[in-house]
């Protein structure tokens, strides 16, 4: 794939946004499906939609412009403010692609938080071509006590080879499932096999885009237990601790 380099007012509104960290994060629970207790929240970054209309068209022109690491970092950092806000028992999820995982100053990050409940999603839909190096971060982190995610479980051939190598501790399923998994039996019987498959290798199973009572309770009845999605809560602001 060629990347094609941004225009110059982009760039120039890439530099100011990392330079003045200008991120602001937003954060959506991942809860129990059956009673709605929150687990979790996944930290997401927003940007002023007069610069990026949308995160993924900031992330891909930051990419392509080379400065893509650069912009996971301030994310990284924003949305750790925040940790002395998480509610009691809960833990930050925070996604990095295979590219910032690998850099040192984002495991340096990390390892700085490591015991404040977090973990890292995998967010890389290529091919990686040097897992014993990820693998030797990945585990360098978990030993640290961050939770390691592979993110889109099913919507790929690379999640599939991330789950393979990496043995996460978090399996999230990609939102392509969770749609209209209610009256689709391909994708219920594919949720089901992945519930058996994270038991057995004692992982946590994530729905992610669950936005109909439906999906919710089909979910259920297949064995997921966690999810995410606008049913349950649009991303925002963390709730105000009592």
């Amino acid at each position: 794939m060629t990347l094609t380099m941004p225009a110059l007012p982009t760039m120039r509104n890439l530099r100011e946004i990392i330079e003045s960290q200008a991120i602001q994060p937003a954060f959506q629970p991942v809860v129990h499906l059956e009673d709605g207790t929150i687990k979790a929240y996944e930290a997401l970054a927003r940007f002023d939609k007069l610069h990026f209309p949308s995160p993924t068209e900031a992330f891909a022109a930051a990419m392509a412009g080379g400065v893509g690491v650069d912009l996971e970092l301030v994310a990284l950092e924003r949305a750790f403010e925040y940790l002395d806000e998480m509610p009691a028992g809960a833990w930050m999820s925070a996604n990095l692609s295979v590219e910032a995982l690998l850099t040192p100053a984002v495991v340096a990050t990390l390892l700085q938080h490591a015991g404040r409940s977090i973990a890292v999603e995998l967010t890389e839909h290529t091919q990686v071509h040097d897992y014993p190096t990820l693998i030797k971060v990945t585990e360098q982190l978990r030993s640290a006590g961050i939770l390691i995610a592979v993110d889109d479980a099913g919507a790929g051939f690379a999640s599939l080879s991330h789950i393979l190598q990496l043995r996460p501790d978090i399996i999230k399923l990609d939102i392509t499932l969770t749609r209209g998994i209610d009256t689709d039996p391909v994708r219920m019987a594919l949720a089901r096999s992945l519930v058996g498959f994270a038991q057995d290798i004692g992982a946590l199973l994530i729905a992610e885009g669950i936005e109909t009572t439906a999906e919710h309770e089909k979910l259920q009845s297949l064995g997921v237990r966690l999810g995410q999605g606008y049913f349950m809560a649009r991303p925002g602001p963390l709730p105000r601790r009592g």
